[in-house]
């Protein structure tokens, strides 16, 4: 899957990451932590945004540090594509969260009228990874057990150069857990810039060279 997403910060929960607000809307993650996702289609986008913002007694219940959605831009499975993530403290803590709140069993009404869910997915990043929301670029990538670290390494590489280039970006590897089929034996590449400005800048000079 290669498609553009636009992706924001709804939620920080202060009492587990009391840095989180204060430095904005980055959050520097290295691997120890994890995310959970809640891949949906709102049927009215807007409307669904809005009353994630309004409510986040939810994200507060399952424990995550913070919390946002991801709408797809561009390169959509299906009309409405979007995504809820939650980032946690550690492995267990992810796994736990799905026990705390299951959307299918006992869903939110005022968000349930407004979206289906298609599957959820916890995440293990590979690398360390800055939480800092904007425009990023979502790739699924079939790669080799065996290929794995020399991928995250090649990764590191892509992401320092870019940086020593003089751009903004942040490069993210993560591996889904509890995925099902759709998500089973690949990673999951991130590539998030500030904004749509600065992302095709710097592609611009990708294809240039």
């Amino acid at each position: 899957m290669r498609s553009f997403t636009s992706t924001l910060i709804i939620i920080v929960a202060l009492a587990l990451n009391p840095a989180a607000l204060a430095d904005g809307h980055e959050n520097d993650t290295g691997t120890e932590g994890a995310f959970t996702t809640l891949m949906v289609q709102a049927n009215d986008v807007a409307a669904y945004i809005q009353a994630l913002e309004s409510n986040d007694s939810v994200f507060e219940a399952t424990g995550t540090t913070a919390a946002g959605y991801c709408l797809t831009r561009s390169g959509h499975d299906y009309p409405g594509q979007m995504f809820i993530w939650n980032a946690h403290t550690s492995l267990s803590n992810a796994l736990v969260a799905s026990d705390k709140y299951d959307p299918l069993e006992a869903p939110d009404p005022a968000l349930a009228a407004l979206r289906e869910v298609k599957y959820g997915v916890t995440w293990k990043p590979l690398k360390a990874f800055k939480l800092d929301p904007g425009f990023e670029r979502q790739l699924r990538v079939v790669v080799p057990a065996s290929s794995t670290a020399a991928f995250v390494e090649k990764m590191t590489a892509a992401e320092q150069g870019v940086r020593a280039a003089g751009h903004d970006m942040n490069i993210g590897v993560f591996d889904p857990i509890g995925g099902g089929a759709i998500e089973a034996n690949t990673l999951h590449v991130r590539a998030v810039a500030q904004n749509a400005e600065s992302f095709g800048k710097i592609l611009e000079e990708y294809y240039l060279h």
